[in-house]
C-alpha cells in the first residue's frame, strides 16, 4: 500500500490535532495539571505573568520563593524525586492550612 505524502502529511495534521485537545486542559481552568514538559512549562510561564500582579511580597519573601522554586526543580532534575515532592507538597499544605 503506497500513500502519497500530502495523504502523509494530512494523517500526521489530524493525528497531531486530535494529540492537542486530549492533552489541553480546559481553558481558565487552573487546576488542571501539567502532564508534559510543554503543559509543565506553560504553567510556569503563566505563574510568572501572575508574579508581576501579586501584592505585598517583599524582597525577602520573592528571594525565599525563588530559591525554592530552584531548589525544588533541581532536585527533581537529578533523580526521582516524586515521593520527596509529595512529603514536601503536604508538609506545606499542613503548614498553610490548605487541603
Amino acid at each position: 500500500m503506497k500513500i502519497s505524502k500530502e495523504r502523509l502529511k494530512q494523517i500526521i495534521n489530524e493525528e497531531l490535532a486530535i494529540a492537542e485537545q486530549d492533552s489541553a486542559p480546559a481553558e481558565g481552568d487552573d487546576a488542571a495539571l501539567a502532564k508534559t514538559k510543554s503543559e509543565f512549562g506553560n504553567k510556569l510561564l503563566e505563574l510568572s505573568k501572575q508574579v508581576r500582579n501579586l501584592q505585598g511580597l517583599d524582597a525577602t519573601e520573592m528571594q525565599a520563593l525563588l530559591e525554592l522554586i530552584i531548589q525544588l526543580t533541581q532536585l527533581a532534575s537529578e533523580k526521582t524525586a516524586g515521593p520527596a515532592l509529595q512529603r514536601i507538597k503536604q508538609k506545606i499544605s499542613q503548614l498553610i492550612g490548605a487541603k
